[in-house]
């Protein structure tokens, strides 16, 4: 009796899982098309257009200690790291946004790139001697 009860029990949780699958992969499919595709009127849309949050982008640099004896003699660089310098960037809501009729799209978008000393170590003013890498790596 107990065997029984478990095998009906299986059987429709299988037709049950082979009908939902189908209706499932109905309603997920719809909700991307609705949610993800950027078309005006859409949630998509207007969060494409208006970005999120400020982005802060870290940059570390390393600053040649002996620039005269690597050029006079070849001598190996001595390397100081400085940084991180922080900047902060804002992308302003896109512009001149046009449609074309093979569902693609071109825009302009403005953003504003600001310093931010409290997040920084050194000025954004600091003299850094770097090693030009397309030369160094330039065959003879």
């Amino acid at each position: 009796c107990g065997l029984l009860t478990v095998a009906i029990i299986g059987a429709a949780l299988a037709i049950l899982g082979g009908v939902l699958i189908p209706v499932g992969n109905h309603f997920v499919e719809k909700t991307i098309k609705r949610e993800a595709v950027i078309e005006k009127g859409t949630i998509a849309y207007q969060n494409w257009v208006v970005p999120g949050s400020p982005i802060y982008r870290q940059f570390w640099l390393f600053d040649v200690q002996n620039p005269e004896e690597v050029m006079k003699n070849g001598s190996a660089p001595i390397l100081k790291q400085k940084g991180p310098y922080t900047y902060r960037m804002r992308y302003k809501p896109k512009e001149n946004i046009t449609e074309y009729f093979d569902s693609t799209l071109s825009y302009s978008q403005p953003n504003i790139i600001r310093f931010e000393p409290d997040l920084s170590i050194g000025l954004e003013n600091d003299t850094v001697t770097t090693v030009n890498l397309a030369v160094v790596a330039a065959p003879a």
